[in-house]
């Protein structure tokens, strides 16, 4: 094989458990990437425009199976803005055009493809731009021209063959600033008109212009449309209602959907919910075969990428949202595995990487998918039960924003989730776990309260719905809460984390007892298990001062020091299993400091032998165990990842002995800060659920490792 096929960014250790979009390297960071078939083989082929010490293009091409080869880099002058493709000199093979800039002046460089997937570069050529570009013939010569925006200007660079260029014409002043461009006929009399985005990066307003086209390089002035706020995707041209006449999409806070009236001007903008917080592009494609226009946007606040499947009367349906890698702001579509199904390529704007993301064919992508609590939000812990009677897990969510709530997600059988009802929370609630507290066989919900000093118990009605709250005092400044029966009298009793101690709240049948609390200091979760074979319930503490604490449950809900694990840096979450299936229990530390997990084997009789250390993620913010590959033994499931700001869970396979195999990395939403693992979709396999504090949603991972 003469070309070397570039391979995942994760070196995959072991067979993957979770729904995992493909990552590949784009060379540098991206700004605007082409498509089309540069070298004539069938399949499709990219081209990234990206930035090192100037602008560079870097050239994938496809293979046909979703996978690329290494291709040519080209520096241009100046930094990167906009690349586009098309045939500039009229030979039949694609060429792309690509705008960068110095600091004080635009340029156009032309790339002329050579059939063979390389290019040959000409110019650069004065653009009076640097930023998003179109391509199409504005004077009906047969040649095609570009349009340029950048900043408040619009230029028009008339195409003289041969890739060459005449001097640029200045079109229009936007109020604020121009960020994207497209050509459309909108008025069907056989002439392009052009279509920019004006947007106000820090306050928002935005608004749509249209400038039709004489036919000679020459255009009217411009009409303005209002859009939704903090537009940045688009425009996306098509027939939405299959009227025969252009309509326009594009993509901000909001979708903003303009039917076309057939004669240049647009109807007022409807509004649909899109991507979780501002669009950064838009394309329209028919994902699903059904002959109706779909929408796919790009959110680089969220990491997502949204669908809306669009209706035969130029309506769409809600937003399906897929997560994809740090910072997505551009995006490509085409059929890139050659299955007759569209796929988008996702770059990133700071890791030098791509997404792709294969298209199922029914309007999904292959990848896990993100669901916003609202914009703005910030999920902060997450937990799963039944919530409801219908035998699907749900997901419970602390929303720990100025909005001060819990979100119950319902859950259905294919393991898809909505957003349900919305509970208000106290201020400063930190934690969120799910059990049936009052032993009525309905699921309620807690949340430690913070600085309020409390705990609220949220009783279920078995319906979805939750009552409301009733608060319990505990010590000072909770920040996590569990469930279990600490002193065996079949009642599950509370354990808070909270400053400088741990708190108990005995189950009394009709509520709580007032709180007993142990002084420990920096304690930040708990878990539970008998470490001493006694039958009685003890605790251990991870600590945020290198260390995690044991305490010996008595049987009657009082507990006493035990042993301590010094495995140094920074405990941030324990968790508890028999990780070398000798019928006793471990327990698992996470080390954020040396990037390390330590498994300290118990002996049951409340003592540990010296860790067991593997290779982790540094800034995990939590551990969970569980046996996600169905192969008996315990695994461990990370989130944090390298930084509580970067997208990753991290899954380790056990080994039996109380060590773990590499990890496997595996993109979610920014700063995942917690997980719930349950069987989502009823499969038999263990899925992985994430709260993103910094995306306002919920991902959910399904297991597809076990068939």
């Amino acid at each position: 094989m003469a070309f070397l096929l570039l391979v995942f960014i994760s070196t995959l250790a072991s067979a993957q458990r979770f729904v995992r979009a493909p990552i590949y390297s784009a060379g540098n960071p991206t700004v605007s990437v082409a498509t089309g078939d540069f070298n004539g083989d069938g399949n499709a082929d990219l081209a990234f425009l990206g930035n090192a010490d100037s602008g560079v293009i870097t050239i994938r091409l496809g293979v046909g199976n979703g996978r690329f080869s290494k291709g040519q880099n080209i520096t241009l002058t100046g930094y990167a803005g906009g690349i586009v493709a098309g045939d500039w000199n009229n030979d039949g093979l694609l060429d792309l055009a690509a705008t960068s800039a110095s600091t004080t002046a635009g340029f156009i460089s032309v790339l002329l493809g050579q059939g063979d997937g390389t290019f040959t570069v000409t110019g650069p050529f004065d653009s009076a731009g640097s930023r998003p570009i179109a391509a199409g013939d504005l004077n009906g010569d047969g040649i095609s021209d570009l349009v340029i925006v950048d900043g408040k200007s619009l230029s028009i660079l008339l195409g003289l063959g041969a890739g060459k260029f005449g001097s640029p014409t200045l079109l229009g002043k936007f109020i604020d600033a121009a960020y994207g461009v497209a050509l459309a006929d909108l008025n069907l009399d056989g002439k392009l008109d052009i279509l920019a985005i004006d947007t106000d990066e820090l306050d928002g307003p935005s608004r749509l212009w249209v400038f039709r086209g004489n036919g000679d390089g020459t255009f009217a002035s411009g009409t303005r449309y209002t859009a939704s706020d903090h537009t940045f995707g688009g425009p996306a041209v098509g027939d939405f209602n299959h009227d025969g006449i252009p309509d326009v999409a594009l993509s901000g806070q909001q979708l903003s959907i303009y039917t076309g009236r057939g004669d240049g001007t647009l109807q007022p903008a409807v509004y649909y919910d899109g991507p979780p917080a501002q669009g950064d592009a838009l394309a329209a494609v028919d994902l699903n075969h059904d002959g109706n226009l779909d929408l796919v946007s790009v959110d680089e606040f969220s990491n997502d990428v949204s669908v809306n499947l669009g209706n035969a009367d130029g309506t769409f349906k809600g937003a399906y949202i897929f997560g994809v890698d740090e910072c997505p702001n551009t995006l490509a579509i085409a059929d890139f595995n050659n299955d007759g199904n569209p796929d988008a390529v996702v770059p990133d704007l700071y890791n030098s990487n791509f997404v792709e993301l294969a298209g199922d064919g029914t309007g999904k992508f292959t990848s896990h998918r993100d669901y916003v609590i609202q914009p703005y939000a910030s999920p902060i812990s997450v937990a799963s039960g039944f919530m409801d009677a219908d035998k699907n897990l749900d997901l419970v969510v602390l929303d720990g924003s100025s909005n001060h709530q819990i979100v119950v997600l319902p859950g259905n059988k294919s393991g898809a989730f909505r957003v349900g009802t919305k509970y208000s929370t106290r201020l400063n609630s930190k934690w969120v776990s799910v059990a049936d507290l009052n032993g009525d066989n309905k699921n309620d919900v807690v949340t430690a309260d913070g600085t309020n000093n409390t705990v609220s118990v949220f009783l279920g009605n078995g319906n979805g719905t939750l009552q409301n709250p009733v608060t319990y005092a505990t010590g000072t400044n909770p920040v996590f809460v569990a469930a279990a029966d600490v002193n065996g009298d079949g009642k599950l009793d509370l354990v808070t984390a909270n400053t400088n101690s741990f708190s108990v709240l005995l189950a009394s049948g009709s509520g709580y007892l007032p709180h007993a609390d142990y002084t420990v200091s920096l304690p930040v979760q708990i878990a539970f298990g008998d470490f001493n074979a006694d039958g009685k319930l003890d605790l251990v503490l991870g600590k945020s001062n290198g260390s995690a604490a044991v305490y010996v449950g008595k049987g009657d809900g009082t507990f006493s020091a035990g042993a301590t694990l010094n495995p140094g840096g920074t405990i941030v979450s324990p968790a508890v299993g028999d990780v070398n299936k000798d019928g006793k229990l471990d327990i698992v530390v996470t080390n954020t400091d040396a990037a390390t997990i330590f498994t300290y084997l118990g002996n049951a009789d409340g003592t540990f032998k010296k860790a067991v250390t593997s290779a982790a993620p540094t800034l995990t913010a939590q551990v969970m165990l569980a046996d996600l590959d169905a192969d008996g033994m315990l695994d461990a499931v990370l989130v944090g990842g390298d930084n509580y700001d970067a997208p990753a869970a991290a899954l380790l396979p056990g080994k039996g002995d109380g060590s773990f195999r590499a990890a496997q990395i595996y993109i979610v939403s920014k700063a995942p800060v917690a997980e719930a693992v349950g069987d989502f979709n009823s499969d038999g396999a263990l899925d992985l659920a994430t709260a993103n504090a910094n995306s306002s949603n919920v991902s959910v991972l399904l297991n597809t490792g076990i068939k």
